[in-house]
């Protein structure tokens, strides 16, 4: 039991030893001595500032309306025939083409029936004519000529004396012709063509159906002219004019333009707002479509002293960075104008390099070097 004492201390003895000597050679190890004149070097977008006046803008939402919404109903009674065009939800037409027909046959019939009848009368007449009247016969028998049942009334002739009206009058002449130029007037009402480019946007009765008179048809939009409503506040709604153009976009189109059209004299009491009214041509391409909101940018007539520079380079709305002995420095700013893209800043002083990017956190020992940009960063960047 002594020796297997003796050979457990010894062991302990040798563990500590080396274990004392692992500690020493490390501690006894030399240090590398950091460079602490070692620098980096970071390379950063900056721009030499040039305040000049600069027209700011605001921005609003407005949702597109069609500029023209029309209700399509009968003025006649009759079936509901096939136009040129589907009478169908969402179907475009262009303007001119026969939206909706109601049938008119037994209208035509009638109209026919009628003309004969005139002639009928015109015929009895025209012997008296020429012998009391030999001065108006002439007239009168190229106007008898000129009838055709499969064709619109010519003008009637002009009556020239106060004894050929009495006369007219006492044969029905003049009251049979103006019925039925009424009656040719009311077979128009059976066929409604389109006034406008648009499309349908609700319909109510088919083809096939029997339509009454004031039955309600479809509604029609006009989709070549669109009109945005924009609410904004009574304070910018001053400074906003008839006829200033303003850059519309949305997250899938970009670079369209409209026109202000009016604007309100009063402030919406729901809203608070006035609205404004811009009308806008989508042209021959796919624009902005009804019911769509919009972004509208509005540019005002008070142009203030100031610089564009992208949104990411502002520091919690209120900061950029400057340039200053190839260092960083923080400047306050005053926004005048802020979007999705840049910001219009004032406050920096002319010729100062204001930094025109996002910088992340930056060490102490971080040397800028600044690389050069101009105003036009937007297309140079």
């Amino acid at each position: 039991m002594k020796r297997k004492g003796w050979y457990f201390l010894i062991g302990t003895l040798i563990i500590l030893g080396s274990l004392f000597f692992t500690i020493f050679l490390v501690k006894s190890k030399p240090v590398p001595q950091k460079n602490k004149t070692a620098e980096h070097v970071l390379n950063i977008k900056a721009m030499k500032v040039n305040n000049h006046a600069v027209s700011p803008a605001i921005l609003y939402k407005g949702r597109v309306n069609a500029f023209d919404n029309v209700a399509l109903a009968s003025e006649v009674s009759g079936r509901i025939k096939k136009g040129d065009v589907d009478l169908r939800e969402g179907q475009s037409f262009r303007k001119g083409v026969l939206l909706v027909e109601i049938n008119k046959n037994d209208m035509e019939e009638a109209l026919k029936s009628g003309k004969s009848n005139f002639l009928r009368t015109l015929s009895e007449i025209l012997p008296d004519l020429s012998v009391d009247y030999p001065e108006e016969y002439a007239k009168w028998k190229t106007f008898f000529n000129a009838i055709d049942v499969n064709h619109r009334l010519p003008v009637l002739p002009r009556v020239t004396s106060e004894k050929e009206q009495i006369y007219l009058a006492s044969k029905g002449v003049l009251a049979d012709y103006y019925s039925l130029r009424q009656q040719e007037f009311n077979l128009d009402k059976y066929q409604i063509y389109a006034p406008f480019d648009g499309s349908f946007k609700e319909v109510k009765m088919q083809v096939g159906a029997v339509a009454g008179m004031g039955s309600q048809l479809a509604t029609i939009i006009r989709t070549d002219r669109l009109e945005i409503t924009v609410p904004v506040l009574p304070a910018d709604a001053r400074s906003i004019q008839v006829g200033d153009e303003v850059n519309l976009y949305s997250n899938s189109l970009k670079n369209q333009t409209g026109v202000v059209q009016r604007v309100a004299d009063f402030v919406d009491a729901s809203t608070q707002s006035v609205n404004v009214y811009v009308t806008y041509l989508p042209g021959n391409h796919k624009g902005f479509m009804e019911g769509e909101f919009v972004n509208v940018e509005f540019t005002l007539h008070t142009p203030q002293e100031g610089i564009r520079i992208p949104r990411e380079a502002l520091l919690n709305n209120n900061r950029v960075y400057c340039i200053e002995g190839a260092r960083l420095k923080t400047v306050n700013v005053q926004v005048i104008g802020l979007y999705d893209d840049y910001v219009v800043v004032s406050g920096i002083s002319d010729d100062a390099l204001v930094v025109i990017e996002s910088v992340a956190s930056v060490s102490a020992n971080t040397r800028i070097n600044p690389i050069i940009k101009t105003e036009q960063w937007q297309e140079n960047n």
